[in-house]
């Protein structure tokens, strides 16, 4: 991966750190492209984005992506799923060794909101409550429980054949940092 110029920021205090690979400025506002690290046995926030489509990448090991207890899909490296506004979800890492999520948004507007959350981390502020009222000032809900129905299908497929279906800024951007 060439991502030597990428952001990290922290979204909670002592958690993992998510490196924004492409921003959202970056490509004219038709997205934006980020990484994190899940250790063994670890999954990220659970989340629904009211506005963007998202796709999930497993860039290294293996992801189980779930609505709910669910399993919506298991993507082995290199795999990814592109799930439409509204899908509740969450991350769960797979296998003994720590896996990199890779997650492309568009339009991208959840840059603005992890950037906001990440400002409290850094400030020592930070409350749960604060930020799960910031990320749905941006059309992202906290889903404890799925939003949805528990019976959506996603196609897993290539990484790389994905880069034909979003925004054209954004696809360049990303052939040459996660390939």
């Amino acid at each position: 991966m060439n991502v030597e110029n990428s952001e990290a920021i922290q979204l909670i205090p002592g958690g993992y750190w998510v490196w924004i690979d492409v921003n959202e400025a970056s490509v004219g506002g038709a997205g934006t492209a980020m990484r994190f690290e899940l250790p063994v046995h670890a999954h990220n926030l659970p989340l629904m984005h009211s506005h963007e489509t998202k796709l999930v990448v497993a860039l290294r090991g293996e992801l189980d992506i779930r609505i709910g207890r669910q399993r919506i899909a298991l993507l082995h490296e290199g795999d990814a799923i592109q799930l439409e506004p509204g899908i509740a979800h969450r991350i769960h890492q797979v296998g003994s060794n720590p896996s990199i999520v890779g997650a492309v948004l568009w339009p991208g507007a959840v840059e603005g909101a992890f950037r906001e959350v990440a400002a409290l981390a850094e400030r020592g502020t930070y409350q749960r409550s604060e930020m799960i009222r910031i990320l749905s000032r941006y059309g992202v809900i906290w889903a404890e429980q799925p939003l949805t129905s528990s019976h959506q299908t996603v196609a897993v497929r290539p990484f790389s054949d994905f880069l034909r279906e979003m925004p054209s800024p954004l696809s360049r951007a990303l052939e040459h940092r996660w390939k």
